[in-house]
């Protein structure tokens, strides 16, 4: 199960990561824990979330209800956080962009992006560092309902800077 890496025989060194084990919760430390039939249970999840118990059983080798507690404990540690759905790029809205934003120095970075990201249309919202303070990923059916969120961001408490990125064309499935 998991969180036995002392068992395992692997030759493999474990890789040690920036965080300090003292600084982890005992969730996050499951995640650090898991071993290769959890990682691929978590790469057959990722392929097909929707495979049945069975033929993920058959993949990494156990029993229905093996795999069945490896899931439950999978999602109760935080290593699942979600089921989703891949879509055809089609079948998303019309109009997808980014917008950059650049923030008042006194600004708490943190606190805007926890009140952008409920935005309608924003569908993803990334702190980064150097020259533009946000990166905001939105999703609109209309132009106009694009033209609509570049304003109200432009109104924003803090944002002295926006720029508009529509994407034109993307190269994933």
């Amino acid at each position: 199960m998991l969180g036995n890496r002392a068992g395992t025989t692997s030759m493999m060194p474990v890789k040690q990561d920036f965080v300090r084990p003292t600084q982890l919760s005992n969730r996050e430390r499951y995640i650090f824990d898991l071993d290769h039939k959890d990682r691929a249970l978590l790469k057959a999840l990722k392929a097909n979330s929707r495979a049945s118990l069975v033929s993920l059983a058959r993949d990494i080798d156990l029993s229905r209800s093996a795999t069945h507690d490896r899931i439950a404990k999978l999602e109760e540690i935080g290593a699942i956080k979600g089921y989703t759905v891949r879509l055809h790029r089609e079948a998303l809205p019309e109009v997808r962009a980014f917008f950059t934003l650049q923030f008042e120095t006194s600004a708490a970075q943190s606190e805007q992006v926890l009140v952008i990201k409920e935005l309608p249309n924003v569908e993803a919202v990334y702190c980064l560092s150097g020259d533009i303070d946000a990166l905001v990923y939105c999703e609109a059916e209309t132009v106009s309902e694009l033209s609509d969120l570049r304003d109200q961001l432009a109104r924003h408490d803090g944002v002295t800077a926006i720029s508009t990125r529509q994407i034109l064309a993307t190269s994933q499935d």
